[in-house]
């Protein structure tokens, strides 16, 4: 039997157990990254000064610091303030206030992305702004953001790794304990890389295939 098989037979609960945490951070982290990237793009789309310069600091400040930096400031800065947080909730409010600025750009630029002329003949058709927001633009927005959406969701799900600096019990974390014990650390970064591996291949072939049906669809 080889070290490898060995290795994934013995530690196979734990890596598991750590595999579930990466996919519920992912997931909590994901959706709040898109509801802060939708706040951001409206509020980057704002005639209002106050709400543009609130959220272009915000995506600037979050997009030119480090994500490490980020969850280091959200675990061990905020307890100056009495603010104490798990390290999950800790990594889920750092990755969705990372992802949340860099989708607020994807957002905005898929908004204004549509056609102009469709957005004024919808205003000619008596149409609100908020009507034609809802009815005509974000269904066709939806179109232009959906592959660095999920090309977004893949990155989620590999930066989720980073959370082993607070000791979060992610798949990482648990490859890395098992090295540690073991001293197999080939062994055990091989296996996270394979899980890892398992579930962002499938999910970039899934979106490919979905991007070719999708401009199938639209006759691009």
């Amino acid at each position: 039997m080889s070290p490898l098989v060995e290795i994934a037979m013995k530690y196979w609960p734990s890596l598991l157990k750590g595999t579930v945490v990466t996919l519920e951070l992912t997931l909590t982290s994901l959706v709040l990254s898109i509801v802060l990237g939708l706040i951001g793009a409206f509020g980057r789309l704002s005639r209002s000064r106050p709400i543009y310069g609130i959220t272009t600091a915000y995506v600037e400040v979050v997009r030119g610091t480090p994500l490490l930096l980020q969850l280091f400031f959200v675990y061990f800065s905020l307890t100056q303030f009495g603010i104490v947080l798990s390290g999950f909730v800790s990594a889920t409010i750092a990755l969705g206030l990372f992802g949340g600025a860099f989708l607020t750009e994807i957002f905005r630029g898929g908004i204004q992305g549509v056609e102009r002329g469709q957005v004024e003949a919808a205003f000619s058709l008596g149409m609100s702004r908020p009507e034609a927001m809802r009815k005509i633009i974000l269904p066709q927005a939806v179109r232009l953001v959906l592959p660095p959406l999920a090309n977004h969701a893949i990155l989620t799900l590999k930066n989720t790794s980073i959370v082993v600096t607070i000791a979060v019990n992610d798949l990482m974390y648990e490859a890395y304990n098992g090295a540690s014990v073991t001293f197999r650390s080939m062994e055990f970064y091989t296996l996270a890389g394979i899980i890892y591996l398992a579930f962002c291949y499938p999910m970039s072939r899934v979106l490919a295939a979905f991007e070719d049906r999708w401009n199938v669809q639209y006759g691009t």
